[in-house]
């Protein structure tokens, strides 16, 4: 890499950063969902009792200085199940969309790039997989292949990727007839340095936007499937579980879905609202 492309990509990091510190919800969020990861990866660690200690003398008591959260149905301390939840959602929500991602990128780019039959036949899937609603789609994959998270996962990235797909495409088509992609392909640059080298970097910053925003939305899709009883399974401590078991104390013992909900909620509106603050910090149109 040459030095004046250094200072290209450092300008524009740089720009990157000027931009997204004006974001300050942006930044709130990204705090908050640090915080979470680092939840997630000491949780057991943290977690003041066991997520499957029982102690039915404490069956259903609301929150104290002794259960910040309460405790569910088997006495069982409903932080210590919540914080190792964030584990498990946070897992499940980046490999699903990862997968995602990845596979709807390469397909875009083929799609985009080469056109003809490829291209129609990536694309009429993708419309296939756009005609379900996201969670009737997962719910009828889930349906195939079985309860579990594994599969949780697979239903959402199956889910995730047309979008990746089109958005990558649509930075193929403005980008692959410009004059430095001509430029590059009059010298004789493989298709594989055009797309990984000069198209692949235009898409990148929507693919980030759409991959942040798309956390969020698969953790709901599996918290939604694991309270449909279709992806976690008793006793994992997992978000959308526990407030499934919540419905049945809804009455006495509210606090197992009100802990619950809003982890939910407050995970998920982090990372729409760092998503939206990534989107207008690498929005070239926006001004300072």
């Amino acid at each position: 890499m040459s030095t004046n492309e250094e200072k290209i990509k450092f300008s524009r990091f740089n720009d990157f950063l000027r931009k997204f510190k004006k974001q300050k919800s942006a930044i709130v969020a990204l705090v908050i969902l640090l915080i979470l990861v680092i939840i997630a990866i000491f949780c057991y660690q943290i977690a003041p009792y066991g997520i499957n200690e029982f102690d039915y003398s404490s069956v259903l008591q609301g929150p104290s200085a002794a259960h910040w959260f309460g405790t569910d149905e088997f006495g069982r301390d409903l932080f210590s199940r919540i914080l190792c939840g964030t584990r498990i959602s946070l897992t499940v929500g980046l490999c699903a969309v990862t997968v995602g991602a990845i596979s709807g990128t390469v397909l875009g780019l083929i799609a985009g790039y080469y056109g003809g039959i490829a291209e129609s036949l990536i694309m009429r899937m993708c419309d296939v997989l756009f005609a379900f609603p996201g969670i009737i789609l997962a719910i009828a994959i889930i349906a195939i292949l079985g309860s579990g998270m594994t599969n949780v996962v697979i239903a959402v990235a199956v889910f995730s990727m047309p979008t990746f797909c089109r958005l990558v495409r649509s930075s193929v088509l403005a980008t692959k007839e410009s004059v430095y992609v001509q430029a590059e392909r009059s010298l004789g640059a493989s298709d594989a340095r055009i797309l990984f080298h000069h198209i692949l970097p235009a898409a990148f910053p929507n693919i980030i936007v759409q991959y942040t925003m798309s956390i969020g939305n698969s953790i709901m899709t599996a918290s939604s499937l694991s309270f449909l009883g279709m992806g976690a399974q008793a006793p994992t401590p997992e978000w959308g579980l526990i407030l499934s078991t919540g419905r049945t104390y809804m009455v006495n013992a509210v606090h197992m879905m009100l802990f619950p909900g809003l982890a939910i909620f407050i995970t998920v509106l982090c990372f729409n609202l760092l998503g939206d603050g990534l989107r207008d910090a690498l929005d070239p149109k926006l001004s300072d």
